[in-house]
């Protein structure tokens, strides 16, 4: 008697268990899901589970882990490498030496100081260039893993639907 009780718990616990991973599946892709036909609550987990496996296996998205498998082509360093330091560092010497000359000074160290500033600026805006380039990047991965739930989404609905679910 002790066994059979035990085991009616364990089915129990199963029959919870799936229904909580179902109600997961519609409620985190946004859906609510209606019985039209007033199918009792196992049978909408156990519809709710194998509908989640058939749209997962006919889309091949998880949505658990929408970008499995999906390459996205991160955006490219912008270009120029390492040379926009460079760049500032030639632009500041030339342009501390011209202040030097006009302000009657020594040339030399207004363009050493014009130099190291431009160097600094050039660092900072190839900073700023990776900064964006990488807030892009992420912004198209959401996008992608979006659509692709969506995608899911669409095909769990369907395969509901076909059930005579009712699918908002």
């Amino acid at each position: 008697m002790r066994k059979l009780s035990q085991a009616g718990l364990l089915a129990a616990m199963t029959v919870v268990g799936h229904a909580a991973v179902a109600q997961s599946v519609s409620s985190s892709l946004g859906l609510v899901v209606y019985p039209a036909n007033n199918q009792a609550a196992s049978q909408v987990a156990k519809d709710e589970g194998e509908c989640h496996a058939w749209a997962r296996e006919s889309t091949g998205i998880d949505p658990a882990n929408p970008m499995a498998g999906v390459q996205v082509q991160q955006a490219a360093p912008p270009p120029g490498g390492g040379a926009s330091a460079g760049r500032g560092f030639v632009r500041g010497a030339a342009a501390g030496g011209i202040i030097g000359n006009i302000a009657d000074e020594d040339a030399g160290e207004y363009a050493a100081v014009g130099a190291v500033v431009g160097a600094a600026r050039g660092a900072r805006a190839r900073q700023q260039q990776q900064a964006q380039a990488q807030q892009q990047s992420q912004a198209q991965t959401q996008a992608i893993a979006q659509e692709r739930i969506g995608q899911f989404a669409k095909a769990f609905g369907a395969c509901m639907e076909a059930r005579h679910y009712t699918v908002k």
